[in-house]
Order: C-alpha cells, then sequence, then structure tokens
C-alpha cells in the first residue's frame, strides 16, 4: 500500500501545476427596488408600490470549471459545457494563484470538450501535461481526478478505478437541457460540480 501511495503522491504532484481553475464571468444587471407613489381614487396620502428596476449591470462570477493545460504556450482543455455561454468572458486561475485571460478556440458538442487558450501579450511558459493513449485503459486501473471542485476548491484531488469503458451516458445540466455522451471512461472517483474539465 505504501508504494501505491507513493505513486499516487509523484502523479498529484506532477499533474496538480497544469490544472487550472476556468473563472466564467458576465455582466449581469443590477436591480434595485423602489417605491411609486399610488392613488386610483384621489384619497389622501395613497400609498407606495415596490417597484423593482434595473440600474446598470456589473461584472459578476457566473460559473467555474476545471481545465489542464497541454502546452506551455498556454493551450487549454476543458469540457465544453463549462463554457458554453457565448456571451461570457473567460479566465483561468493557475495552481499558484496567477490569472490569465482565455478565449474559446473551439466547443465540441459530440464529445464536451472545449479547446482554450491564454491570450497574453507576452509569452507564457506553463507547466503542462501530455496526454495517454486512451486504447490502453484496462478496468480496474488507478484514476486520479484533480479540479476545482464545487467551483470553490481549487485543486481537488479524488482517487479511484476505472469502473467502466466505452459507456453512454444521458447527461443533464438541472435546467432541462440533456446531452448524449458517446465512448465515456466511466470511474467511482468522486467528482462534484466544478470538476467538470
Amino acid at each position: 500500500p505504501l508504494a501505491a501511495d507513493h505513486k499516487t503522491i509523484s502523479a498529484i504532484k506532477a499533474a496538480n501545476p497544469a490544472v487550472v481553475s476556468v473563472v466564467v464571468t458576465k455582466d449581469v444587471p443590477i436591480y434595485e427596488q423602489y417605491y411609486e407613489s399610488f392613488n386610483p381614487f384621489g384619497f389622501f396620502g395613497g400609498f407606495q408600490v415596490p417597484r423593482v428596476r434595473e440600474n446598470g449591470t456589473e461584472e459578476k462570477e457566473v460559473g467555474g470549471g476545471s481545465g489542464f493545460i497541454v502546452s506551455a504556450d498556454g493551450l487549454i482543455v476543458t469540457n465544453r459545457h463549462v463554457v458554453s455561454d457565448t456571451d461570457a468572458r473567460y479566465s483561468i486561475l493557475l495552481n499558484e494563484g496567477a490569472s490569465h485571460q482565455v478565449e474559446v478556440l473551439a466547443r465540441d458538442t459530440q464529445l464536451d470538450i472545449a479547446v482554450l487558450r491564454v491570450v497574453s501579450e507576452e509569452s507564457v511558459n506553463l507547466p503542462y501535461v501530455t496526454f495517454a493513449d486512451s486504447d490502453k485503459l484496462q478496468l480496474g486501473q488507478s484514476v486520479i481526478a484533480i479540479g476545482n471542485a464545487l467551483a470553490e476548491f481549487r485543486n481537488s484531488v479524488s482517487v479511484g478505478v476505472v469502473s467502466g469503458l466505452a459507456r453512454s451516458i444521458v447527461a443533464s445540466d438541472g435546467l432541462g437541457n440533456s446531452e448524449v455522451l458517446e465512448e465515456v471512461i466511466q470511474t467511482d472517483a468522486a467528482i462534484n460540480p466544478g470538476n467538470s474539465g
């Protein structure tokens, strides 16, 4: 067991610097409540009716997820549903705290994958991970999930095994939208909202 723990810890230390939190921001309306005088029958004083009106907008964090850097110059892979809002702005937060603006290069609805790129005036040299050959994946093989659990706890880690290969699932967002995902890898590692990506 000690050797297995050492391998898991080593794998986490190697991958963790390349895991990012994807931050979704958007200009949202600011609403304020005010009272309007209402006196339909001319009675003394009338009464006040509460009303709501929009008073400008403010930039606000509206969502988040996880992703991983796959090239030193700032290519990032995440899930498409993390960056599905074409009106939102996206940035990443690195493990050590640095933040970078990113642009969405591609969204694939079939595979639920998106590719982002760091937008920077100066060159970046970021830590990154490389892809392995998923055709060599086997049932029972160890899995480590690192992500932005609950969109609040950066670089949370959970460990499990590959429970199934080439699964088809229907994924729902809780708002009535759903999609069929084919050829997914099933794991028993705990995955929370925000771990997407």
